[in-house]
């Protein structure tokens, strides 16, 4: 499966994409979970966004392994 990072998570991660297998299907909730054990958890705070297929997810949402995942922090502005 194909996982997009953006933003300040890219530079943080010093990559934009990870390439990870995952039994399907599989929730975001469980994808982050797996991420944080590879990058650590102040990397996925409870705020930061997904999306599936260019289209915004919740931890809910289950995705099967064609499907494109990105992650990245809120947005804030002033």
């Amino acid at each position: 499966m194909k996982i997009l990072y953006f933003a300040s998570l890219k530079e943080n991660l010093k990559t934009s994409q990870d390439d990870i297998s995952f039994d399907c299907p599989i929730t975001i909730l469980s994808i982050k979970k797996e991420l944080i054990d590879r990058y650590g958890d102040q990397h996925f705070p409870k705020n930061i966004l997904c999306a599936v297929n260019h289209e915004m997810a919740s931890e809910n949402t289950f995705v099967e392994e064609q499907d494109e995942v990105a992650f990245f922090p809120p947005v804030t502005g002033g």
